[in-house]
């Protein structure tokens, strides 16, 4: 029996396919590639979506990052708070805008962004920004961040590339607070596009306004107003974002269900999980394990595999471990420890009752 990490073939069934390549066509015979219809549509009903007043459409989920920082004005001398558990990007986009990252710690239970640490880390640095992850689809403590925040007038930037269809601890969706939420549509996503696409959020009017003319060259209504880019998301990944809304509440239903059954089915076997409190207000884009040593989460990963029972390393190393960032400054102990331990478990909408047990069944025979 085998049990894939992902399951494209369910996720793009045949009737979705046949709806996107209508759609396909009709914009094709139209002409609009650029900034269409279905561009417009997806913003409005993704932000009603996420209890939000503007969603703005950019080229990738990085885009999105470096959108942000540019948009609150971060830029050259500035320093900027990360959490030490993330894709690559987070910390790159920050050097691409000419800013310094400066590591914030995680908890040792979750990977999220560890308020006491942050806290740590604004004591020894005149930080400007902070962007916190909502790592896995867990969402990030919001309000005690916000707490640090708000005396100093430090911005918060809410990585959401993998919290699509997530909600913070007062049951509100991610994306809805007071800060710039960006977002990835890469296709293994929650919410994927069939290539790159990624979104910004905000309440801000005004934020949104700037946010417009960062994506096309720095243009508005006056001209040339900004130093900008080229980060307009196409009209055909628009087009299949918005029919995937369709479908993706639904799926992030099924998700938090798949989890329930992981907690229930590995209650007694002896790997580490996260907080069950955290069942109802995940993603669950991915599910984290956490084994006794980097050793044994590679053993593990052989196991599975030779099952037939799909894994990734989510993360295989922290970000203060990768090349071109061993020199950057900040905390990193429990980051360094949680990625070495961490192996995610297949998650995908389309997982049944019986594939969660297999995979638990596994695990049982490989601890023993």
């Amino acid at each position: 029996m085998s049990i894939g990490f992902y399951n494209f073939q369910k996720l793009h069934h045949p009737d979705l396919q046949k709806k996107v390549m209508e759609r396909f066509e009709e914009i094709v015979s139209q002409n609009a590639f650029v900034e269409g219809k279905y561009n417009t549509l997806f913003e409005t009903e993704f932000a009603q979506m996420q209890s939000t007043k503007n969603c703005k459409l950019v080229a990738n989920g990085t885009d999105a990052l470096e959108i942000s920082l540019q948009a609150y004005g971060i830029g050259h001398g500035d320093k900027v708070a990360v959490a030490a558990i993330s894709f690559y990007a987070s910390a790159e986009a920050i050097i691409n805008v000419g800013a310094t990252p400066i590591f914030v710690d995680v908890e040792p239970e979750t990977g999220l962004i560890c308020p006491e640490s942050f806290a740590r880390t604004v004591e020894k640095h005149d930080i400007k920004a902070v962007m916190c992850v909502h790592i896995y689809g867990l969402p990030a403590n919001i309000a005690a961040l916000e707490k640090i925040c708000s005396p100093k007038g430090i911005k918060i930037i809410e990585d959401g590339a993998q919290s699509q269809g997530g909600f913070y601890e007062d049951g509100s969706p991610i994306g809805s607070s007071n800060h710039l939420i960006t977002y990835s549509f890469y296709p293994t996503k929650n919410l994927g596009a069939f290539g790159d696409a990624g979104a910004i959020l905000t309440q801000d009017n005004d934020l949104a306004e700037k946010i417009v003319s960062i994506r096309n060259h720095g243009r508005s209504s006056e001209g040339h107003c900004l130093i900008g880019r080229n980060s307009r998301c196409d009209h055909l990944q628009a087009a299949v974002l918005h029919l995937k809304l369709s479908e993706i509440e639904e799926q992030n239903k099924q998700r938090k269900e798949i989890a329930k059954w992981y907690f229930d089915a590995l209650k007694n076997v002896n790997v580490e999980l996260v907080p069950e409190k955290y069942i109802d207000l995940s993603s669950w884009h991915l599910f984290p394990i956490r084994l006794e040593s980097k050793d044994q989460k590679y053993e593990l990963q052989r196991f599975l595999s030779e099952k037939g029972i799909g894994s990734a390393l989510f993360y295989e190393k922290s970000m203060p471990e990768e090349m071109p960032l061993l020199e950057t400054e900040g905390e990193k102990e429990n980051a360094i420890t949680f990625a070495h331990k961490t192996l995610c478990l297949p998650m995908n909408p389309f997982l049944s009752k019986e594939d969660v047990q297999v995979v638990a069944q596994a695990l049982t025979e490989f601890l023993k």
